[in-house]
């Protein structure tokens, strides 16, 4: 029943530790947010206020420049990044802060700031954004935060001002270096009209410098009007609302990554904690398992819909094995045996485990009496009497002292027996159980979670044999434990049931619909 290949994902099980872990993560994520809601009210407010500026193609179609080679060539969006932060627009920015608002505390903080950020390259009070293709043409925007939205709008603007400034500066040096060409061939034919030789050359040197000299005096009316490749689009408005702090958006982005991080936690605890996966972890014990039980398709709270379930398919088939272990085990017992079925901690089914093995027991001829001894839930009169077995639910009839209860015929060959006390009383389970026994091939005991009732323990000791029920998520600590405590007491372990384990793919059932159909008794 091993295999090495992966198996199924479990959503029981998924939905299991997501259950678990269900209240600690929502207090946690509720106590975090709730902290950081509050800290983020004690927060001074912070504004932004955004400028744009356009980078424009390069090349205005100006004659003059584009002979002399000087335009000024575009700007890639990093270079532009580092021209805001080089000291010359920074100090030209600053005093220009100072000259559009008045001395004030907000106005100090974002200077300290923007020094502070000047020498850590850090842009947390001026920001730049680029929207530009490949050939540097878009848009820029300038952003600053500050504490007041005068002091941020007059940030954003002083800026944008300067690094306007600083660009007109890099393509006024190119038409100054035009300048400076033009006045060098000025220069030269000058001096060559004053060393020609012939009127003749007299007169073509004079026409070429005539032509520089206009040349030179629309370069000169150019560096009036240079502006670079960047120009101011639109200025910065003054802001309404502060960018920070939001203790509403913090709160939820803390509540939605402590949900996230805690289920990832949960889940990986889950898989660091020591669990019985599988029968091999089982094997360990040196004690069979005699069946390995698939997961029911949910978590059934009708008795009858329950009934139905665990007599078809690969769960009839695994209870199957369950009773040829049993009966092997059992072989000619000289009285009627008397095997009880428990579990290590409560959920892991050993009820329906119970109920399933009687029903097939009596399926295969042999007269079975179930007895409830888990007096704290009951759970066998409520699979038993709710009708779900197709049987009219029998009347009960007295079975010895204590007030106990005998139903007979509710499955096929089953009966079902209770003591009347509401706690466990070895004592009156074991009369009960003398009393009924001759009657019966086997007796079923469900007691209840031998690591939860120590009478459980009592009860085991006084029986032929324990069949013990182990959830495939179980802790294996648990089971450990369970086992231990039934060796010290020297009660004879028949073998493990392993519930709810995931068979790998491939691995299904191997009934034969015809063989189903004539199962009519009490588990269709």
């Amino acid at each position: 029943m091993t295999s090495e290949r992966p198996k199924d994902l479990d959503l029981s099980y998924l939905l299991g530790v997501l259950r678990r872990a269900a209240l600690p993560v929502l207090l946690t994520a509720l106590a975090l947010s709730l902290l950081v809601y509050l800290y983020s009210r004690t927060r001074p407010a912070v504004y932004q206020a955004t400028a744009s500026i356009a980078a424009l193609p390069n090349g205005g179609g100006n004659s003059v420049i584009n002979t002399t080679l000087v335009t000024a060539p575009p700007l890639p969006p990093a270079v532009v990044a580092r021209a805001m932060r080089s000291p010359e627009v920074v100090d030209r920015a600053l005093t220009l802060l100072g000259q559009r608002v008045p001395d004030s505390a907000a106005r100090r903080a974002l200077e300290q700031q923007v020094r502070a950020d000047l020498g850590q390259n850090d842009d947390q009070a001026v920001g730049l954004a680029s929207d530009v293709n490949q050939d540097f043409v878009g848009v820029y925007e300038v952003s600053v935060r500050a504490a007041t939205p005068p002091v941020a709008q007059a940030g954003a603007n002083s800026f944008t001002q300067a690094l306007l400034a600083w660009d007109r500066q890099r393509a006024l040096g190119s038409v100054s270096l035009a300048r400076q060409n033009l006045l060098q061939q000025r220069d030269d034919l000058t001096r060559r009209i004053a060393q020609a030789a012939t009127p003749l050359d007299v007169r073509s040197l004079e026409s070429l410098r005539g032509d520089v000299l206009q040349k030179l005096q629309q370069v000169e009316v150019l560096e009036q009007t240079v502006t670079g490749t960047l120009s101011a689009l639109a200025g910065a408005l003054l802001p309404v609302d502060p960018v920070e702090p939001r203790p509403l958006r913090n709160a939820a982005l803390v509540f939605a990554a402590t949900l996230f991080f805690g289920v990832l936690l949960a889940f990986a605890l889950d898989q660091l904690r020591r669990r019985i996966r599988g029968p091999e972890d089982l094997r360990q014990f040196s004690v069979p398992v005699m069946a390995t039980l698939p997961p029911l398709p949910a978590r059934l709270t009708d008795p009858r819909a329950l009934i139905r379930e665990v007599g078809q398919g690969t769960f009839r088939e695994q209870m199957d094995f369950v009773r040829v272990g049993l009966l092997a085990t059992l072989v000619r017992p000289a009285r009627t045996p008397l095997i009880v079925i428990s579990s290590a901690q409560t959920g892991e089914g050993k009820s329906t485990v119970t109920a399933a093995l009687a029903s097939n027991l009596g399926l295969n001829g042999l007269r079975v009496l179930v007895v409830d001894a888990d007096v704290y839930r009951r759970r066998q009169e409520q699979l038993w009497l709710s009708g779900g077995t197709g049987r009219p639910a029998p009347a009960p009839r007295p079975a010895g002292p204590g007030g106990s209860q005998l139903w007979s015929g509710v499955g096929e060959r089953v009966d079902l027996a209770a003591p009347g006390n509401s706690r466990l009383d070895v004592d009156e389970v074991m009369n009960l159980i003398e009393h009924l026994r001759a009657n019966y091939d086997v007796v079923l005991v469900d007691s209840p979670p031998v690591l939860r009732v120590a009478d459980s323990l009592a009860l085991a000791a006084r029986m032929d044999g324990l069949l013990l029920v182990a959830d495939a998520q179980v802790s294996r600590a648990q089971v450990e434990r369970a086992v231990q405590e039934v060796g010290l007491l020297g009660v004879h372990l028949l073998g493990f049931v392993l519930n709810r384990f995931r068979e790998p793919a491939g691995q299904g059932s191997y009934a034969y619909a015809p063989l189903q159909a004539e199962r009519t008794g009490v588990l269709p």
